[in-house]
């Protein structure tokens, strides 16, 4: 072999031996790499419509939103422009509108942020409906509870209510306001 075949072959084999060595960096680079607490997408809703029910089969609560993504190894889902729907025990409806909601595990509360609004449909009885509005707001679909420290307005046919913070526990019509409570009341005609 000639001087220029072996220069060629021992720069061939440190070219070949250079992009091994670099390629194996590559790979192992950890900002290329998910580390075990970073989010991982298991699933990606788009324009969706999920329906949750109870082991009788009554509907409990369903969800229609924008997007939906579902993280694999926390569990948690968020929501973008969700819609939820519970159905009540007088079998009217109360719906919870948000910007954005997240639920860190598996049939857990269900935090709601950004322009909050919560309508209760009346019944055929009597007229008890209502509407809520607060910037965030947390619901136990399970306890069929809600709650916030936030701000907010409640709006019903008797007046309406203005404070901060609340609870309410939505199958014994409770509703407490915790601070800052203004109230005009509608006397029934």
């Amino acid at each position: 072999m000639n001087r220029s075949g072996i220069f060629f072959l021992i720069g061939a084999i440190i070219i070949f031996v250079a992009t091994t060595w670099l390629n194996s960096q590559w790979i192992t680079f950890k900002y290329f790499q998910l580390t075990k607490k970073e989010k991982q997408i298991d699933y990606y809703l788009s324009n969706f419509t999920l329906l949750n029910v109870q082991e009788s089969g009554k509907m409990q609560y369903f969800v229609t939103g924008k997007h939906l993504i579902h993280q694999q190894a926390t569990g948690a889902t968020e929501i973008f422009n969700p819609i939820i729907e519970a159905r009540n025990t007088d079998n009217t409806i109360t719906s919870l509108v948000a910007k954005k909601a997240v639920q860190v595990k598996k049939n857990g509360e269900i935090q709601l942020k950004g322009a909050v609004i919560v309508t209760k449909e009346p019944d055929e009885k009597n007229s008890n409906g209502f509407n809520i509005h607060t910037s965030d707001l947390i619901y136990n679909p399970i306890e069929r509870k809600l709650r916030s420290n936030a701000r907010l307005t409640f709006k019903s046919d008797h007046g309406s209510f203005q404070g901060t913070g609340f609870s309410s526990k939505l199958d014994e019509q409770e509703f407490r306001i915790n601070a800052n409570v203004q109230a005009k009341y509608q006397p029934q005609k």
